[in-house]
């Protein structure tokens, strides 16, 4: 054992960092290293200091000094055997400590042998750090494919041991990459010599070893393994040996490859082809029909099925699911991954919604485990459930590429049967659904738990049930009290690739959200301003601007998308003090918002239209901001604003029309310089009075025009009454103001101020 006091100048080291202090001396670096790489017992020296501490001292000789760096890297070369023996008992995060003190490709050969020795003889129990060392040195330097090629027999010959596994499929696509020519052909070599050796074989260690192989390397290597995996003489081995109940290891491992293939179309067709009939009939195998469910159902090779349904592939599935006890067994994996492609059938939606177990067994797996891809399935599984009818069609467009795929194979067969299908849904049984199982247990709130920690599809499948969920009005309160808002703020708020188009269904569950519920009541943890960009993602205008959040030619945004939008974006805009005006100081200051904002004023649709004059007679309750885009007559562009909303007093839509009516009566009331200057704008005056004499039988328009021309009159300067020669005396006002006293439903408010504006109109001089 080594001797506290032989460790002394490494335990000063240690003391010295703990206070943060800066240490300019790079002695005191360089002799603790001496102390640690100088033992003859390297383990007890770990153990006595703790790996903690001996880390520290190496990363910090490595980033404070290039003098300790260089003695770190001259340590390392002195004893390689040795310093590994030390690195390899510490965290990966000293990886890069490791790699960076070498300072060339020349340097790092001697401790890629030391590797390679190590791994051949495969007695060092620390392999996943020698690994996450080889890939580092692979991504930092470059080699000769001869310098790594040693690592393809070696890392496949062990691909059965999951610590090589995990790190071999990032080292074999980073060898790929590199060296693709020669790789590939060394690659091939090696399977071609397992495949001799199974051919001359009675068992089937080679066979097993390839299928174990080509199915981690699929998703990475993906042609490759296809080249292999429809190689005659491989393909024959495979034929003989699907099925064979001596060996239901060897047999569920080439299922499970079979399963994989599918990634690539002409190994999913091949498989279809060559073995649907035979997977069907082993449906009746106990030990192999889970397995052989999925396969059928990732071929989508339905056509070719003679005695089995979908749905008594959805059924096997489902009991397989409820009566699996173990939830990390790979038969649960299986299940949940073929019921994830099943439950985009409407048929299947049914079956499964209906068994109680099976539900209440889903949303318990679910339940706040998001870091594997069972649960990841589980939640496309009740994402798929909660999807009302309606939304048919729109389930391939926002789910992950691989359920678009196969659910696209599915519509090229039968285009039209998905579509009758979803006839036998109803939205009721949905509703239902979603209230008993994703609001009554609280789904949301315990995946809300995790979600800043999940996966990026786990959180797009989350985004996609609060949508589902926000499609029933009476249970949008009851999704915002589980965190539905602060999900999908959190989402909308991260950066997107532009063709993520669960973006879209994002922000339609915003939307909901705040035309249904008080928004004050929403924005509790983010601001209301955080809520505007999202929304402007779905008006059109905003979607066709440089720089738009999604990059597709289809026609995702509807009408009813933008209609929604400029609610939500009118009731943000009701906030009262600081939090409403920063949401108009936002919408009105932001060019490609109010360029938006401006061409809706103009839309050919009607709803829009007048939309976008509510939205700004609302962010007219925070005046200052919105005010210089209509009544800064100094610039031409609001100049150009202020007429086209003068126009717009006389639209047909008198829905539009009190809107129009109502920006002009808020800025007169509240600005009353700007009520001085709308004084002397002669067409606007025209325009208000003919629609006042004209429309005076709607009390809603008329009042808002009567406070209108209130103000104006409250500003008019008794020393300088020419202010108002557009009032006084304006007769059709006069007598369009005389008739308003005489109606029985005028607010008792407005009544009184129609004798104040006729005193000051007839008697001004």
């Amino acid at each position: 054992m080594y001797n506290s006091n032989d460790l002394n100048l490494v335990h000063e080291l240690s003391s010295q960092l703990e206070t943060n202090l800066k240490i300019t001396d790079a002695k005191g670096y360089n002799n603790a290293l001496d102390q640690i790489m100088g033992s003859s017992t390297p383990n007890d020296v770990v153990k006595q200091l703790g790996a903690d501490q001996v880390e520290k001292v190496f990363t910090r000789s490595y980033q404070d000094h290039s003098e300790s760096r260089k003695h770190l890297h001259d340590l390392i070369m002195q004893d390689l055997p040795k310093a590994l023996e030390i690195f390899e008992q510490l965290s990966s995060q000293t990886v890069y400590v490791l790699v960076g003190s070498f300072p060339n490709t020349e340097s790092t050969l001697p401790l890629l042998a030391e590797i390679k020795r190590r791994i051949y003889y495969g007695e060092d129990r620390h392999v996943k750090y020698l690994l996450s060392v080889t890939f580092k040195l692979l991504t930092d330097f470059k080699y000769e494919f001869s310098h790594v090629s040693f690592l393809i027999r070696e890392l496949c010959g062990r691909t059965k041991e999951e610590e090589v596994r995990s790190i071999m499929l990032l080292i074999f696509n980073q060898m790929e990459k590199q060296f693709q020519g020669e790789f590939n052909d060394k690659f091939l070599d090696f399977i071609d010599t397992l495949i001799i050796e199974a051919e001359s074989d009675v068992g089937n260690d080679s066979l097993s070893l390839i299928v174990e192989i080509i199915t981690e390397l699929y998703p990475v290597l993906t042609a490759l393994c296809s080249e292999v995996f429809l190689g005659g003489k491989l393909a024959e081995l495979f034929q003989r040996r699907v099925l064979d109940e001596a060996d239901s290891e060897f047999t569920t491992a080439l299922l499970r490859l079979f399963s994989t293939a599918c990634i690539d179309e002409t190994s999913r067709v091949y498989i279809a082809e060559n073995y649907a009939t035979l997977l069907e009939r082993s449906l009746a195998l106990k030990t192999f029909k889970l397995y052989s469910a999925l396969v059928l159902i990732k071929t989508w090779s339905f056509a070719k099925l003679q005695n089995v349904s979908v749905n008594n592939l959805a059924s096997i599935l489902m009991e397989g699911f409820i009566h699996q006890e173990n939830e990390n067994d790979d038969e649960i994996s299986a299940c949940i991954e073929g019921l994830a492609y099943l439950s985009l059938k409407p048929a299947v939606k049914k079956i499964l919604r209906s068994n109680e177990l099976f539900c209440n067994k889903i949303v318990e797996f679910i339940d706040a485990r998001l870091k594997n891809s069972n649960s990841y399935g589980a939640l496309v599984i009740l994402a798929n459930l909660s999807t009302h009818p309606q939304d048919y069609n729109a389930s391939g467009n926002f789910d992950t590429k691989s359920i678009r795929d196969l659910k696209t194979y599915y519509e090229l067969k039968n285009p039209t049967s998905e579509e009758k299908e979803a006839s036998m849904e109803t939205k009721e049984e949905v509703i239902n659904f979603n209230v008993k199982f994703i609001l009554n247990k609280e789904v949301i709130s315990a995946v809300k738990t995790e979600f800043a920690s999940s996966s990026q599809g786990s959180r797009q499948q989350l985004v996609r049930i609060i949508y589902n969920v926000t499609r029933d009005r009476p249970s949008i309160s009851q999704c915002i009290g589980q965190g539905g808002t602060t999900v999908i703020l959190e989402y909308l708020l991260n950066d997107h690739d532009k063709t993520d188009f669960i973006r879209i269904l994002a922000s339609r569950a915003l939307t909901k959200m705040l035309i249904f519920t008080n928004p004050t009541l929403i924005f509790t943890k983010y601001s209301p301003v955080n809520a505007i960009g999202p929304l402007f993602d779905l008006l059109p205008g905003f979607f066709d601007e440089p720089g738009k959040v999604f990059e597709t030619k289809e026609d995702l945004i509807s009408m009813t998308d933008s209609y929604e939008a400029l609610l939500a974006l009118t009731n943000l805009a009701s906030f009262s003090a600081s939090e409403g005006e920063d949401v108009c100081k936002r919408i009105a200051t932001v060019d490609k918002y109010w360029t938006t904002v401006e061409n809706l004023m103009l839309d050919e649709n009607i709803l829009l239209q007048r939309s976008t004059l509510e939205l700004i007679s609302n962010l007219m309750s925070h005046p200052l901001p919105i005010a210089a885009k209509f009544f800064n007559f100094e610039n031409p562009r609001s100049v150009k604003n202020f007429d086209v909303l003068v126009k717009l007093l006389q639209l047909n839509d008198v829905n539009s029309q009190r809107a129009v009516a109502a920006i002009f009566a808020n800025i007169s009331n509240t600005i009353p310089f700007i009520a001085q200057d709308l004084l002397t704008k002669k067409e606007l005056i025209d325009r208000a009075v003919e629609v006042l004499v004209n429309q005076l039988d709607d009390t809603e328009l008329g009042q808002r025009l009567i406070i209108f021309f209130y103000s104006l009159v409250e500003v008019i300067s008794p020393d300088n009454p020419d202010q108002g020669s557009l009032l006084v005396g304006n007769k059709p006002l006069i007598e369009a103001l005389s008739k308003a006293t005489k109606i029985p439903n005028m607010d008792p408010e407005i009544s009184e101020v129609i004798p104040m504006i006729l005193t000051s109109i007839k008697t001004t001089n």
